[in-house]
């Protein structure tokens, strides 16, 4: 799993520092697999799970989005947490990062809603 993360995010970044490829994708990764599920989950199953309120595209959209700021932020609040004068959070390589992890967001959260929305009892046609 360690080795698909790291590949995942070398092929559009490319850092200056080793230090990415050691202590910042996976964790990074991690944050990027486990919120989009949680989001999506929360999406289908508890927003709408009782009643069909919020089912709507511009719903799912926001779902998507927020989704997408949440891992935009995450690289660099890893990078942050490591404390090390290598990496600034706020360097070009971080920053990039920050994007790049905003895009998988998006393409990930597709992929899952697409797998998990046939079993939501009010938003099996949610987005498309």
């Amino acid at each position: 799993m360690r080795e698909l993360i790291i590949r995942m995010y070398e092929l559009l970044h490319d850092p200056t520092s080793p230090l990415y490829e050691d202590r910042v994708y996976e964790p990074v990764g991690l944050i990027l697999i486990s919120t989009t599920v949680l989001c999506c989950a929360a999406f289908y199953y508890v927003l709408n799970g009782f009643r069909a309120r919020f089912s709507g595209t511009p719903y799912w959209l926001v779902a998507l989005l927020f989704n997408s700021m949440i891992n935009a932020i995450a690289p660099a609040v890893v990078v942050h947490g490591l404390g090390d004068d290598q990496v600034s959070s706020f360097s070009a390589d971080s920053l990039l990062l920050c994007g790049i992890n905003a895009g998988y967001a998006i393409v990930l959260f597709i992929v899952v809603s697409m797998t998990i929305k046939w079993w939501s009892a009010q938003a099996r046609k949610t987005p498309f």
